[in-house]
Protein backbone atom coordinates (compact mmCIF):
# COMPACT_ATOMS: atom_id res chain seq x y z
CA UNK A 1 0.00 0.00 0.00
CA UNK A 2 1.42 3.31 -0.99
CA UNK A 3 1.58 6.03 1.58
CA UNK A 4 0.68 9.58 0.84
CA UNK A 5 3.48 11.97 0.14
CA UNK A 6 4.33 14.74 2.50
CA UNK A 7 2.88 18.21 2.07
CA UNK A 8 6.17 19.93 1.41
CA UNK A 9 6.89 17.56 -1.36
CA UNK A 10 3.56 18.22 -2.90
CA UNK A 11 4.16 21.97 -2.88
CA UNK A 12 7.57 21.60 -4.41
CA UNK A 13 6.13 19.42 -7.12
CA UNK A 14 3.49 22.01 -7.99
CA UNK A 15 5.72 25.16 -7.94
CA UNK A 16 7.51 24.78 -11.29
CA UNK A 17 4.36 24.76 -13.47
CA UNK A 18 3.11 28.08 -11.91
CA UNK A 19 6.41 29.89 -12.28
CA UNK A 20 6.91 28.85 -15.87
CA UNK A 21 4.10 31.03 -17.38
CA UNK A 22 5.34 34.12 -15.52
CA UNK A 23 8.84 33.64 -16.84
CA UNK A 24 7.47 33.11 -20.29
CA UNK A 25 5.49 36.39 -20.10
CA UNK A 26 8.55 38.34 -19.12
CA UNK A 27 10.49 36.83 -21.94
CA UNK A 28 7.77 37.71 -24.50
CA UNK A 29 7.56 41.32 -23.32
CA UNK A 30 11.27 41.71 -23.60
CA UNK A 31 11.23 40.36 -27.10
CA UNK A 32 8.35 42.69 -28.11
CA UNK A 33 10.28 45.67 -26.85
CA UNK A 34 13.17 44.74 -29.02
CA UNK A 35 10.86 44.12 -31.97
CA UNK A 36 8.76 47.34 -31.84
CA UNK A 37 11.44 49.64 -33.35
CA UNK A 38 11.72 47.26 -36.24
CA UNK A 39 7.93 47.12 -36.54
CA UNK A 40 7.67 50.95 -36.75
CA UNK A 41 10.14 51.00 -39.62
CA UNK A 42 8.48 48.12 -41.35
CA UNK A 43 7.14 48.92 -44.88
CA UNK A 44 3.63 47.88 -45.84
CA UNK A 45 1.74 48.55 -49.17
CA UNK A 46 0.11 51.80 -47.90
CA UNK A 47 3.30 53.19 -46.32
CA UNK A 48 4.62 52.90 -42.85
CA UNK A 49 2.43 51.91 -39.96
CA UNK A 50 2.58 55.47 -38.52
CA UNK A 51 1.34 56.93 -41.78
CA UNK A 52 -1.50 54.47 -41.88
CA UNK A 53 -2.36 55.48 -38.35
CA UNK A 54 -2.45 59.18 -39.35
CA UNK A 55 -4.68 58.36 -42.30
CA UNK A 56 -7.10 56.59 -40.02
CA UNK A 57 -7.20 59.62 -37.72
CA UNK A 58 -7.84 61.94 -40.69
CA UNK A 59 -10.69 59.75 -41.85
CA UNK A 60 -12.24 59.83 -38.40
CA UNK A 61 -12.02 63.64 -38.31
CA UNK A 62 -13.53 63.87 -41.81
CA UNK A 63 -16.45 61.71 -40.72
CA UNK A 64 -16.98 63.97 -37.69
CA UNK A 65 -16.93 67.07 -39.96
CA UNK A 66 -19.46 65.49 -42.25
CA UNK A 67 -21.71 64.84 -39.31
CA UNK A 68 -21.31 68.51 -38.23
CA UNK A 69 -22.12 69.81 -41.72
CA UNK A 70 -25.15 67.61 -41.85
CA UNK A 71 -26.28 69.12 -38.58
CA UNK A 72 -25.99 72.67 -39.98
CA UNK A 73 -27.93 71.62 -43.06
CA UNK A 74 -30.64 70.24 -40.84
CA UNK A 75 -30.76 73.53 -38.93
CA UNK A 76 -31.00 75.45 -42.18
CA UNK A 77 -33.83 73.24 -43.40
CA UNK A 78 -35.63 73.65 -40.09
CA UNK A 79 -35.26 77.44 -40.16
CA UNK A 80 -36.45 77.51 -43.78
CA UNK A 81 -39.52 75.48 -42.91
CA UNK A 82 -40.24 77.60 -39.82
CA UNK A 83 -39.60 81.04 -41.33
CA UNK A 84 -40.72 80.54 -44.93
CA UNK A 85 -42.87 77.50 -45.52
CA UNK A 86 -44.99 77.65 -42.38
CA UNK A 87 -46.03 81.36 -42.78
CA UNK A 88 -46.70 80.78 -46.47
CA UNK A 89 -48.95 77.81 -45.74
CA UNK A 90 -50.70 79.75 -42.96
CA UNK A 91 -51.36 82.69 -45.30
CA UNK A 92 -52.65 80.38 -48.02
CA UNK A 93 -54.96 78.54 -45.63
CA UNK A 94 -56.32 81.78 -44.16
CA UNK A 95 -56.94 83.38 -47.54
CA UNK A 96 -58.56 80.22 -48.89
CA UNK A 97 -60.82 79.49 -45.93
CA UNK A 98 -61.35 82.50 -43.62
CA UNK A 99 -60.74 85.70 -45.62
CA UNK A 100 -63.95 87.38 -46.78
CA UNK A 101 -64.14 88.03 -50.55
CA UNK A 102 -63.81 91.64 -51.65
CA UNK A 103 -65.38 93.11 -54.78
CA UNK A 104 -64.06 96.13 -56.67
CA UNK A 105 -66.10 98.81 -58.43
CA UNK A 106 -64.44 101.30 -60.78
CA UNK A 107 -65.47 104.71 -62.08
CA UNK A 108 -63.71 107.37 -64.13
CA UNK A 109 -64.46 111.06 -64.54
CA UNK A 110 -62.75 114.25 -65.59
CA UNK A 111 -62.86 117.83 -64.35
CA UNK A 112 -63.97 120.14 -67.16
CA UNK A 113 -64.51 123.85 -67.64
CA UNK A 114 -61.12 125.45 -67.00
CA UNK A 115 -58.50 125.76 -69.76
CA UNK A 116 -54.98 127.17 -69.73
CA UNK A 117 -53.00 128.15 -72.81
CA UNK A 118 -49.54 126.70 -73.18
CA UNK A 119 -46.96 128.18 -75.58
CA UNK A 120 -43.22 128.48 -75.94
CA UNK A 121 -41.64 131.22 -73.85
CA UNK A 122 -40.89 134.30 -75.89
CA UNK A 123 -42.48 132.96 -79.04
CA UNK A 124 -44.87 135.21 -80.89
CA UNK A 125 -47.76 132.84 -81.56
CA UNK A 126 -51.27 133.89 -82.32
CA UNK A 127 -53.95 132.81 -79.89
CA UNK A 128 -55.62 130.66 -82.52
CA UNK A 129 -52.47 128.54 -82.94
CA UNK A 130 -51.72 128.10 -79.22
CA UNK A 131 -52.65 124.61 -77.97
CA UNK A 132 -54.85 124.30 -74.93
CA UNK A 133 -54.54 121.64 -72.26
CA UNK A 134 -56.71 120.80 -69.32
CA UNK A 135 -55.97 122.63 -66.10
CA UNK A 136 -55.29 119.91 -63.50
CA UNK A 137 -55.25 122.22 -60.49
CA UNK A 138 -58.92 121.63 -59.68
CA UNK A 139 -58.46 117.92 -60.44
CA UNK A 140 -55.61 117.71 -57.91
CA UNK A 141 -57.78 119.43 -55.32
CA UNK A 142 -60.57 116.91 -55.89
CA UNK A 143 -58.16 113.95 -55.71
CA UNK A 144 -56.75 115.20 -52.40
CA UNK A 145 -60.28 115.72 -51.08
CA UNK A 146 -61.29 112.15 -51.96
CA UNK A 147 -58.42 110.91 -49.78
CA UNK A 148 -59.02 113.31 -46.90
CA UNK A 149 -60.82 113.01 -43.60
CA UNK A 150 -63.50 115.46 -44.77
CA UNK A 151 -64.51 112.92 -47.43
CA UNK A 152 -64.65 110.12 -44.85
CA UNK A 153 -66.72 112.25 -42.46
CA UNK A 154 -69.21 113.11 -45.22
CA UNK A 155 -69.65 109.46 -46.25
CA UNK A 156 -69.80 108.35 -42.62
CA UNK A 157 -72.83 110.60 -42.14
CA UNK A 158 -74.46 109.40 -45.36
CA UNK A 159 -73.65 105.67 -45.49
CA UNK A 160 -72.12 104.71 -42.09
CA UNK A 161 -68.78 103.38 -43.35
CA UNK A 162 -68.12 101.51 -40.12
CA UNK A 163 -71.16 99.36 -40.78
CA UNK A 164 -70.18 98.81 -44.43
CA UNK A 165 -66.60 97.77 -43.65
CA UNK A 166 -67.17 96.35 -40.17
CA UNK A 167 -67.35 92.56 -40.60
CA UNK A 168 -64.57 91.76 -38.14
CA UNK A 169 -66.28 88.55 -36.97
CA UNK A 170 -65.94 87.06 -40.45
CA UNK A 171 -62.51 88.42 -41.34
CA UNK A 172 -60.57 89.91 -38.41
CA UNK A 173 -57.49 90.65 -40.54
CA UNK A 174 -58.84 92.51 -43.60
CA UNK A 175 -62.10 93.91 -42.16
CA UNK A 176 -62.49 97.11 -40.14
CA UNK A 177 -62.44 96.66 -36.41
CA UNK A 178 -65.63 97.49 -34.54
CA UNK A 179 -63.71 99.75 -32.12
CA UNK A 180 -61.85 101.64 -34.87
CA UNK A 181 -61.33 105.36 -34.33
CA UNK A 182 -61.82 108.07 -36.92
CA UNK A 183 -58.13 108.02 -37.79
CA UNK A 184 -58.28 104.24 -38.25
CA UNK A 185 -61.32 104.68 -40.48
CA UNK A 186 -59.46 107.23 -42.65
CA UNK A 187 -56.46 104.89 -42.98
CA UNK A 188 -58.75 101.97 -43.85
CA UNK A 189 -60.59 104.13 -46.40
CA UNK A 190 -57.33 104.96 -48.18
CA UNK A 191 -56.50 101.25 -48.19
CA UNK A 192 -59.82 100.23 -49.69
CA UNK A 193 -60.16 103.16 -52.14
CA UNK A 194 -57.59 103.86 -54.84
CA UNK A 195 -57.64 107.34 -56.44
CA UNK A 196 -55.25 108.16 -59.29
CA UNK A 197 -54.91 111.12 -61.66
CA UNK A 198 -53.53 110.94 -65.20
CA UNK A 199 -51.43 114.07 -65.62
CA UNK A 200 -51.76 114.41 -69.39
CA UNK A 201 -55.49 113.80 -69.84
CA UNK A 202 -56.68 114.86 -66.40
CA UNK A 203 -58.77 111.68 -65.99
CA UNK A 204 -59.45 110.68 -62.38
CA UNK A 205 -59.72 106.93 -61.81
CA UNK A 206 -61.39 105.63 -58.64
CA UNK A 207 -61.45 101.98 -57.54
CA UNK A 208 -63.50 101.06 -54.46
CA UNK A 209 -63.22 97.67 -52.72
CA UNK A 210 -65.97 96.36 -50.42
CA UNK A 211 -67.26 93.04 -49.13
CA UNK A 212 -70.26 92.92 -51.47
CA UNK A 213 -70.84 94.06 -55.08
CA UNK A 214 -73.66 96.37 -54.07
CA UNK A 215 -71.60 98.09 -51.37
CA UNK A 216 -68.72 98.66 -53.78
CA UNK A 217 -70.99 100.20 -56.45
CA UNK A 218 -72.79 102.32 -53.84
CA UNK A 219 -69.53 103.71 -52.46
CA UNK A 220 -68.24 104.49 -55.97
CA UNK A 221 -71.44 106.41 -56.77
CA UNK A 222 -71.08 108.33 -53.49
CA UNK A 223 -67.51 109.25 -54.42
CA UNK A 224 -68.66 110.72 -57.75
CA UNK A 225 -71.43 112.63 -55.99
CA UNK A 226 -69.01 114.13 -53.47
CA UNK A 227 -66.59 115.06 -56.27
CA UNK A 228 -69.37 116.99 -58.01
CA UNK A 229 -70.18 118.82 -54.77
CA UNK A 230 -66.52 119.80 -54.35
CA UNK A 231 -66.32 121.02 -57.96
CA UNK A 232 -69.40 123.20 -57.48
CA UNK A 233 -67.97 124.56 -54.26
CA UNK A 234 -64.70 125.40 -56.01
CA UNK A 235 -66.60 127.26 -58.73
CA UNK A 236 -68.57 129.27 -56.18
CA UNK A 237 -65.48 130.13 -54.16
CA UNK A 238 -63.11 130.98 -56.99
CA UNK A 239 -65.49 133.12 -59.04
CA UNK A 240 -67.99 134.32 -56.45
CA UNK A 241 -65.48 136.31 -54.46
CA UNK A 242 -64.58 138.54 -57.37
CA UNK A 243 -68.21 139.11 -58.27
CA UNK A 244 -69.04 140.03 -54.70
CA UNK A 245 -66.16 142.46 -54.53
CA UNK A 246 -67.16 144.05 -57.83
CA UNK A 247 -70.75 144.41 -56.67
CA UNK A 248 -69.62 146.02 -53.40
CA UNK A 249 -67.41 148.46 -55.32
CA UNK A 250 -70.26 149.34 -57.62
CA UNK A 251 -72.58 150.04 -54.69
CA UNK A 252 -69.94 152.20 -53.00
CA UNK A 253 -69.33 154.21 -56.20
CA UNK A 254 -73.05 154.69 -56.79
CA UNK A 255 -73.52 155.90 -53.20
CA UNK A 256 -70.65 158.36 -53.51
CA UNK A 257 -72.02 159.72 -56.78
CA UNK A 258 -75.47 160.13 -55.23
CA UNK A 259 -74.01 162.08 -52.30
CA UNK A 260 -72.00 164.36 -54.61
CA UNK A 261 -75.00 165.00 -56.83
CA UNK A 262 -77.12 165.87 -53.81
CA UNK A 263 -74.49 168.33 -52.56
CA UNK A 264 -74.17 169.90 -56.01
CA UNK A 265 -77.92 170.26 -56.33
CA UNK A 266 -78.15 171.93 -52.91
CA UNK A 267 -75.34 174.30 -53.88
CA UNK A 268 -77.06 175.24 -57.13
CA UNK A 269 -80.31 175.85 -55.33
CA UNK A 270 -78.51 178.09 -52.84
CA UNK A 271 -76.67 180.06 -55.51
CA UNK A 272 -79.59 180.12 -57.87
CA UNK A 273 -77.55 178.94 -60.81
CA UNK A 274 -77.06 175.69 -62.60
CA UNK A 275 -73.42 176.29 -63.50
CA UNK A 276 -71.37 178.66 -61.35
CA UNK A 277 -68.50 178.58 -63.80
CA UNK A 278 -70.67 179.55 -66.70
CA UNK A 279 -72.32 182.25 -64.64
CA UNK A 280 -68.97 183.72 -63.64
CA UNK A 281 -67.78 183.57 -67.24
CA UNK A 282 -70.87 185.42 -68.39
CA UNK A 283 -70.36 188.05 -65.65
CA UNK A 284 -66.78 188.63 -66.70
CA UNK A 285 -67.92 189.04 -70.29
CA UNK A 286 -70.57 191.65 -69.25
CA UNK A 287 -68.04 193.55 -67.14
CA UNK A 288 -65.63 193.61 -70.06
CA UNK A 289 -68.30 195.06 -72.34
CA UNK A 290 -69.30 197.65 -69.74
CA UNK A 291 -65.71 198.74 -69.32
CA UNK A 292 -65.40 199.16 -73.07
CA UNK A 293 -68.56 201.29 -73.10
CA UNK A 294 -67.21 203.33 -70.17
CA UNK A 295 -63.98 204.00 -72.01
CA UNK A 296 -65.89 205.20 -75.09
CA UNK A 297 -68.22 207.29 -72.96
CA UNK A 298 -65.32 208.80 -71.07
CA UNK A 299 -63.78 209.81 -74.38
CA UNK A 300 -67.01 211.47 -75.48
CA UNK A 301 -67.26 213.28 -72.16
CA UNK A 302 -63.76 214.67 -72.49
CA UNK A 303 -64.52 215.93 -76.01
CA UNK A 304 -67.81 217.50 -74.89
CA UNK A 305 -66.15 219.33 -72.00
CA UNK A 306 -63.63 220.77 -74.41
CA UNK A 307 -66.39 222.29 -76.57
CA UNK A 308 -69.22 222.84 -74.06
CA UNK A 309 -69.67 224.18 -70.60
CA UNK A 310 -69.80 221.86 -67.59
CA UNK A 311 -73.49 222.62 -66.94
CA UNK A 312 -74.55 221.97 -70.47
CA UNK A 313 -77.17 219.25 -71.01
CA UNK A 314 -74.83 217.15 -73.15
CA UNK A 315 -72.08 217.09 -70.53
CA UNK A 316 -74.54 216.29 -67.73
CA UNK A 317 -76.10 213.44 -69.77
CA UNK A 318 -72.68 211.95 -70.49
CA UNK A 319 -71.76 212.22 -66.80
CA UNK A 320 -75.00 210.51 -65.82
CA UNK A 321 -74.43 207.66 -68.22
CA UNK A 322 -70.83 207.32 -66.98
CA UNK A 323 -72.05 207.14 -63.35
CA UNK A 324 -74.60 204.48 -64.30
CA UNK A 325 -71.91 202.39 -65.98
CA UNK A 326 -69.67 202.68 -62.93
CA UNK A 327 -72.49 201.49 -60.69
CA UNK A 328 -73.13 198.48 -62.93
CA UNK A 329 -69.44 197.57 -63.07
CA UNK A 330 -69.10 197.95 -59.30
CA UNK A 331 -72.16 195.82 -58.75
CA UNK A 332 -70.86 193.06 -60.99
CA UNK A 333 -67.44 193.23 -59.36
CA UNK A 334 -69.02 192.94 -55.96
CA UNK A 335 -71.03 189.95 -57.10
CA UNK A 336 -67.86 188.24 -58.35
CA UNK A 337 -65.35 189.27 -55.68
CA UNK A 338 -67.58 189.76 -52.68
CA UNK A 339 -68.69 192.79 -50.78
CA UNK A 340 -66.87 194.76 -48.11
CA UNK A 341 -69.10 193.31 -45.38
CA UNK A 342 -67.60 189.84 -45.66
CA UNK A 343 -70.19 188.67 -48.13
CA UNK A 344 -68.87 185.86 -50.26
CA UNK A 345 -68.75 186.57 -53.93
CA UNK A 346 -69.05 184.53 -57.08
CA UNK A 347 -65.34 183.69 -57.02
CA UNK A 348 -65.73 181.72 -53.76
CA UNK A 349 -68.84 180.08 -55.11
CA UNK A 350 -66.91 179.34 -58.24
CA UNK A 351 -64.25 177.39 -56.24
CA UNK A 352 -66.86 175.48 -54.27
CA UNK A 353 -68.82 174.72 -57.40
CA UNK A 354 -65.68 173.60 -59.24
CA UNK A 355 -64.80 171.28 -56.33
CA UNK A 356 -68.25 169.75 -56.34
CA UNK A 357 -68.15 169.36 -60.08
CA UNK A 358 -64.77 167.61 -59.90
CA UNK A 359 -66.07 165.26 -57.21
CA UNK A 360 -69.07 164.49 -59.40
CA UNK A 361 -66.87 163.63 -62.37
CA UNK A 362 -64.60 161.41 -60.25
CA UNK A 363 -67.60 159.61 -58.78
CA UNK A 364 -69.04 159.04 -62.24
CA UNK A 365 -65.70 157.66 -63.44
CA UNK A 366 -65.43 155.36 -60.41
CA UNK A 367 -68.96 154.09 -61.01
CA UNK A 368 -68.19 153.43 -64.66
CA UNK A 369 -65.06 151.42 -63.75
CA UNK A 370 -66.95 149.45 -61.09
CA UNK A 371 -69.67 148.57 -63.57
CA UNK A 372 -67.08 147.41 -66.11
CA UNK A 373 -65.31 145.29 -63.43
CA UNK A 374 -68.62 143.73 -62.41
CA UNK A 375 -69.47 142.88 -66.01
CA UNK A 376 -66.03 141.24 -66.50
CA UNK A 377 -66.39 139.24 -63.27
CA UNK A 378 -69.81 137.96 -64.29
CA UNK A 379 -68.55 137.00 -67.74
CA UNK A 380 -65.59 135.18 -66.22
CA UNK A 381 -67.86 133.36 -63.79
CA UNK A 382 -70.06 132.24 -66.64
CA UNK A 383 -67.07 131.23 -68.77
CA UNK A 384 -64.86 129.50 -66.18
CA UNK A 385 -67.20 127.07 -64.47
CA UNK A 386 -65.77 123.80 -63.13
CA UNK A 387 -67.90 120.67 -63.36
CA UNK A 388 -67.50 116.88 -63.25
CA UNK A 389 -67.98 114.76 -66.36
CA UNK A 390 -68.33 111.07 -65.38
CA UNK A 391 -67.78 109.22 -68.66
CA UNK A 392 -67.57 105.82 -66.91
CA UNK A 393 -70.34 105.10 -64.42
CA UNK A 394 -69.60 102.96 -61.33
CA UNK A 395 -69.52 99.30 -62.32
CA UNK A 396 -71.30 96.46 -60.49
CA UNK A 397 -68.68 93.69 -60.04
CA UNK A 398 -69.60 90.03 -60.48
CA UNK A 399 -66.32 88.34 -59.48
CA UNK A 400 -64.23 88.92 -56.42
CA UNK A 401 -61.02 90.88 -56.78
CA UNK A 402 -59.49 89.71 -53.49
CA UNK A 403 -58.26 87.34 -52.23
CA UNK A 404 -56.48 85.12 -54.75
CA UNK A 405 -54.67 82.68 -52.41
CA UNK A 406 -52.02 81.38 -54.85
CA UNK A 407 -50.98 84.89 -55.85
CA UNK A 408 -50.81 86.35 -52.34
CA UNK A 409 -49.20 83.20 -50.91
CA UNK A 410 -46.60 83.28 -53.71
CA UNK A 411 -45.81 86.90 -52.93
CA UNK A 412 -45.43 86.09 -49.23
CA UNK A 413 -43.18 83.15 -50.08
CA UNK A 414 -40.99 85.31 -52.32
CA UNK A 415 -40.60 88.01 -49.66
CA UNK A 416 -39.87 85.58 -46.84
CA UNK A 417 -37.49 83.54 -48.98
CA UNK A 418 -35.53 86.64 -49.92
CA UNK A 419 -35.28 87.68 -46.27
CA UNK A 420 -34.32 84.17 -45.16
CA UNK A 421 -31.66 83.93 -47.87
CA UNK A 422 -30.05 87.18 -46.76
CA UNK A 423 -29.95 86.07 -43.13
CA UNK A 424 -28.66 82.60 -44.05
CA UNK A 425 -25.87 84.02 -46.21
CA UNK A 426 -24.88 86.40 -43.42
CA UNK A 427 -24.75 83.57 -40.85
CA UNK A 428 -22.74 81.39 -43.22
CA UNK A 429 -20.23 84.19 -43.83
CA UNK A 430 -19.85 84.78 -40.07
CA UNK A 431 -19.28 81.04 -39.50
CA UNK A 432 -16.71 80.89 -42.30
CA UNK A 433 -14.74 83.81 -40.81
CA UNK A 434 -14.81 82.49 -37.26
CA UNK A 435 -14.10 78.83 -38.00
Amino acid sequence: MISPAPANEISKASDPPAAAPAAAGVTVSRRLQRFLPRLHSLRIPGGTLARRRNDVSAKVELAAGRRARLTRAELAAASFALCVLLPTVAVFVYLATLAAPQFRSETRFVVRGNLETVSNTGAAVSSSNVPQVANTQEARVIVDYLRSRAMVDALQEQLNLKRVFGIGARDPVFALSGSASTEDLVAYWNRQVSVSLEQLSGVIRVQVSAFSPESAALLAAAVVRQAEAVANDLTARNRGDRVLEAEAEERAAFTELAVVRTSLEAFRNTQGTLDPTRTASDAFAVISKLRDQRSALNTDLTAARARLAEESPVVRALKERLRSLDEKIAGLDGALLGGSGGQEGSSGNLVAGAELEARRRLAEQRLKQAEAELADARMERARQQVYILAFMAPTLPHEKAFPTPPLQAGAVFAILFAAWSVVALYVASVYARTR
